[in-house]
Parts: structure tokens; C-alpha cells; sequence
């Protein structure tokens, strides 16, 4: 869920937050963006001496270091938001973040309250804040690229490709409502095409399948085809799809073991049984080889130490989510403070990336309160290797491909129903 924090400011930075609203609504992009050159980075002759001295003295506060960056991304994210709804309007966006980004290209002055701005824009663009509204500007106008292409791209350049990601690497910290409205109607819409995509690439292979079948390949490969949506290959994606909806393990789908781990739960009156329990339900599709070398054991260890002084309490909701987050925790990435991932990178070369998302599923489906929490380590793990080359982290490509999969069919309007004929995906 997005949550809208509190209002960045209560007084004199309102009027230049109404300015922008007004403006924004009534100027063409061209113009507003003028207007953003003069106000914030050129400091001189701005049309509306009110709105100039209400910034003069907001740059001069006590607090305008911590503030005033504030007021900028409050700013921007009100043009932002307006301009986001039109596709017109996506150019002024990245004209928006060219024009921050190209600040050190600015002339100098000499000129107090333009150092004085200058500096506080540096401020700016070294916060969380700025990277964040670059991203949304890749959702807005960045290419999804052919797969040829994509490995010699950085990843940060495959933001688009994945809206869950979103709340946790755009949205700001002060969650204005500006910006989480933009993000939350760009995460919707997105995640409303990828599952339509999705969607018609299943059917498609599934009627590929049944006319291959019963006529023959050749009249199965004159069907018009329908390209896959991944960058995952078309094997890829039908195990991904077999796994995640059909028989995970044995005859069992994951939502068969999920349901029947649930109830039995009243049957756990401790901590320390759900504990025990938990553990068994997380390895039981483990490969043996794999498991016994080392995870089963650190698995083990790990879950027993959860909430320690508790053992013999009575099982409940919130330690359940306390046990659920630290086994996450572990298997994908601690904090942004401990930010070691070897666990998730040895998991995927060894089990794969589609087993290993299965095992984080299997968890959120029991607890699904803690799948913000598995989505906020995915984006740590992705904003960690943004600027590395797609070809660089093949493992987190898949991983993140197939959390994609995972969530649409589990957690999205996916019907994947027509399961029979997943296995014949990419043969």
C-alpha cells in the first residue's frame, strides 16, 4: 500500500506550490519549463516578483538545507504529475530531468542568491529524491529495447519493466501526494498491460499447442505470432508458468501447499512449533544434493533464532510476519545497512531462478503482509546493480523476470487456467 506522508510545508512554500499547480494547468510545457530555468537555476528575471522573493527567502532559512530540496521535489512532482497523464506531456518530463541533470553545465555568477540556489540544487540531486524521479522518467519515456539490445544496457534502464518495484524505488521520501498519485497510476496502468500481455502470449501458446496437436506443427507455425513479453526465453517462461501455476511440488500446486500450511496452524499453539514447521515447508522441495550441503542447516539455524524468548508463546499474526520478514530478509538481502545478498545469488546458480522465486512465494502466500517486504529487498537488490550492465547480472534479470510472472498469476487478474497445455510451451 502507498501511504501519503506528511504535507512538505505549511506555510510560505505553499505559494510557490500553487504558483506551479497554476501554471502547470494554464502554460504550455515549453513554457512552464522556462519558468522552472529562471525560478530554480538561472535566479534572474522571473516574471512574478512575489513568487522570486518567496524563494529568496526560503533559500536563506536556518533550515533550507534540509528544506529547500524538499520544495524542488514537490515542485517538480507537480509538474510531473499533471504532465504524466497526456503522452504529450512525457518530453517535458525528461526535458524536466535533463535540465537538473545538466546543472554543472550552468554558467557561473557571481551573484549570491544564484550560488545560494546553485547550492541547493546540488543538495537536491545528491538525495534519494532525484534518483528516484530519474527512474520514473525511464518509466515514462524509456524503451523497452529488443533482447538483443538489453544486454549492454544498464539495468537501471529496465525500470519499466517492473511496477512492483515502484513504490519502494521512486516513490520520495516525504510521499507527497503529487508524487505517490503519479506512481500508484503509472504502477496500475503498467501492470494492467503486462498482464494483458501476458495473457494473450498464453493463449496464444496454448492454441499453438492444441493445433499442433491435432492438425500438425505446420498449421500451428502459420498461426500470427504473438512475441513473449519476458526477457525470458520461451522455455524460460513456460517453466515459469508451469511451476508457478501448475505442480509445484508433486501433485501439489503452491497454492495447495499454501492453503494446507494455513490450516494447519491451529494445530501449532507455539512460536517454536511454527517454527519447526515453517522450516519443513520451505525445504520440502529442496534438492537434497543442494539442501544438504549447507541452506537446510543455515536455513535451520536461522529460523530458530527468530523471536527466541517467545518459543513457547502462543502462535499469532504479528509473529508470524516477524518470522516471515527475517526468513526473507535472509534469503534475499538483509538492509540497505547489510546489504550482503550471497544467499539469493548462490540460491539461483544453483536451484535456478525460477525454484528459487518459487521458494519466496511459497512464504508470501502464507503471509502475504509480507510481500511488501520481499518487493522492497527485490528493489535494494535492483537499485544496487543499476548502473551495472544487463549482461553483468543475468541472475537478477531472471529473478525479477520471474517475480513478474509470479505476481501476475497469484496476486494479478492472470488467467492461467489452461494448464494442460503449459508443458508444451517451448518444445
Amino acid at each position: 500500500m502507498f501511504a501519503v506522508g506528511k504535507k512538505v510545508g505549511s506555510g510560505i512554500e505553499q505559494i510557490i506550490y500553487e504558483h506551479f499547480l497554476y501554471v502547470v494547468k494554464n502554460e504550455t510545457p515549453g513554457k512552464v519549463l522556462d519558468r522552472f530555468r529562471s525560478l530554480f537555476i538561472e535566479g534572474v528575471n522571473y516574471s512574478d516578483s512575489k513568487i522570486w522573493a518567496t524563494i529568496e527567502t526560503l533559500a536563506f532559512e536556518k533550515t533550507a538545507e534540509q528544506n529547500f530540496p524538499l520544495v524542488i521535489n514537490r515542485c517538480c512532482y507537480i509538474l510531473v504529475n499533471y504532465w504524466q497523464m497526456q503522452p504529450s506531456g512525457h518530453a517535458a518530463v525528461a526535458s524536466l530531468v535533463k535540465m537538473l541533470g545538466s546543472l554543472n553545465d550552468v554558467r557561473m555568477t557571481y551573484s549570491r542568491i544564484v550560488r545560494r540556489l546553485r547550492q541547493l540544487l546540488q543538495s537536491y540531486l545528491k538525495s534519494e529524491d532525484y534518483p528516484k524521479l530519474r527512474r520514473l522518467n525511464e518509466v515514462l519515456n524509456g524503451t523497452t529495447g529488443n533482447k538483443d539490445t538489453i544486454e549492454e544496457r544498464p539495468l537501471g534502464t529496465l525500470i519499466t519493466r517492473y511496477p512492483y518495484l515502484y513504490q519502494h524505488s521512486l516513490v520520495s521520501e516525504e510521499r507527497t501526494f503529487e508524487n505517490v498519485e503519479t506512481i500508484k497510476r503509472v504502477q496500475r496502468e503498467l501492470r494492467q498491460q503486462q498482464e494483458t500481455d501476458l495473457s494473450h502470449y498464453l493463449t496464444y501458446q496454448v492454441r499453438r499447442s492444441r493445433i499442433k496437436a491435432q492438425v500438425g506443427r505446420e498449421a500451428a507455425n502459420n498461426l500470427p505470432p504473438i512475441a513473449n513479453p519476458t526477457l525470458l526465453s520461451t522455455k524460460e517462461l513456460g517453466m515459469a508458468f508451469g511451476q508457478f501455476a501448475g505442480k509445484a511440488e508433486g501433485n501439489y500446486s503452491y497454492q495447495d501447499l499454501s492453503r494446507g500450511f494455513v490450516s494447519r496452524l491451529q494445530m501449532q499453539p507455539t512460536i517454536k512449533k511454527f517454527k519447526g514447521d515453517l522450516y519443513e515447508y520451505i525445504v520440502a522441495g529442496v534438492d537434497s544434493g543442494y539442501g544438504n550441503r549447507s541452506f537446510n542447516d543455515r536455513l535451520y539455524k536461522t529460523i530458530d533464532g527468530i523471536l527466541p524468548d517467545r518459543d513457547r508463546q502462543p502462535i499469532d499474526e504479528l509473529a508470524i510476519l516477524r518470522t516471515c520478514t527475517h526468513v526473507l530478509n535472509y534469503l534475499v538481502v538483509e538492509s540497505p545497512s547489510n546489504p550482503q545478498h550471497f544467499v539469493f545469488i548462490d540460491l539461483v546458480s544453483n536451484l535456478g531462478a525460477v525454484f528459487t522465486t518459487g521458494l519466496l512465494l511459497k512464504i508470501v502466500l502464507i503471509c502475504q503482509k509480507s510481500k511488501p517486504l520481499l518487493e522492497s529487498r527485490l528493489s535494494m537488490l535492483f537499485t544496487h546493480y543499476e548502473s551495472s550492465q544487463c549482461k553483468g547480472v543475468p541472475w537478477l534479470v531472471r529473478s525479477l523476470e520471474n517475480w513478474n510472472v509470479a505476481g501476475a498469476i497469484h496476486f494479478g487478474t492472470l488467467d492461467a487456467t489452461s494448464l494442460n497445455f503449459l508443458q508444451s510451451i517451448g518444445r
